[in-house]
């Protein structure tokens, strides 16, 4: 059995954490690189360093951690399989300190996908009930609604203490409002997959739900992402983290059927 460990370096005093002086002089350096795949969503830049196992991701001017970076590699010691996560922040201690929080939570989701199933044999294991599969779809379903249909405040509501702190109300509307000027209508969308389970990643105890979905936008006909719910103390579930890839039409034009497949399997689209 492989085990899984998340392994993290954060700092705002060390310009070696992440191998460059600043957030800006990596994110120019990879973008000269031909060998990298390189998305911009929901205020982050990322880069997907597949020769090297690496994911890069960038904030945006408006987020409140602003300018970091975080570098996350998978490594392999000793049979085991390891998170490595480096950051550099220049922000304010708090702002930095709830961004690495949600990047902990999902290498948290990344870790419990990527585990492989127990024995047959072995004791029966915790299982989520039908009750708390039902509520987070009906959640998820709720949420994507309110923001089709730009009620942003109604959605806000749903967002836990982590994603508040990351973003104003306004700078996180207005970032939705941009992305679904860009998409164009909403086509279709599928929820694809939902995984409950439980997790202490974050020292503390408690029950994840992690959403997959996929569909297609008058402007995207590739879409994909997912929802990381967390349940609260009274069975209550607040969004924790979302994630959404696109393909636009454009640049699917330019594609060929087997680089549109690549591009969907950097985004670990559920089929």
């Amino acid at each position: 059995m492989i085990d899984f460990l998340i392994l993290l370096t954060a700092s705002a005093a060390m310009p070696d954490a992440i191998g460059y002086t600043s957030a800006a002089t990596a994110l120019e350096a990879l973008k000269a690189r031909g060998d990298v795949t390189i998305a911009e969503e929901g205020g982050w830049t990322t880069v997907d360093d597949k020769a090297n196992r690496t994911l890069w991701s960038f904030t945006q001017a408006g987020h409140p951690a602003h300018p970091a970076a975080v570098r996350r590699t998978v490594v392999m010691e000793n049979g085991q399989v390891s998170i490595k996560m480096n950051s550099l922040c220049h922000a304010k201690k708090e702002a930095c300190d709830s961004m690495l929080e949600e990047f902990r939570s999902m290498n948290t989701a990344l870790q419990q996908s990527l585990a492989p199933p127990k024995n047959a044999g072995s004791a029966p294991s915790w299982q989520p009930s039908s009750s708390q599969r039902a509520r987070v779809e009906e959640l998820s379903k709720a949420y994507f609604a309110e923001k089709d249909a730009a009620r942003y405040a109604e959605a806000w509501e749903r967002l836990g203490a982590g994603l508040r702190l990351q973003w104003t109300f306004e700078g996180w509307r207005d970032a939705a409002a941009a992305s679904a000027a860009r998409t164009g209508e909403m086509r279709q969308r599928e929820l694809k997959k939902v995984t409950i389970y439980r997790s202490s990643q974050s020292g503390t105890p408690g029950t994840y739900a992690a959403v997959d979905f996929t569909g297609r936008f008058a402007n995207a006909e590739t879409y994909c992402g997912y929802l990381v719910w967390s349940q609260q103390a009274d069975g209550s579930f607040l969004l924790m983290r979302e994630e959404a890839n696109y393909i636009y039409n454009a640049t699917a034009a330019q594609l060929t059927a087997e680089q549109r497949s690549k591009m969907k399997g950097v985004f670990r689209c559920v089929d």
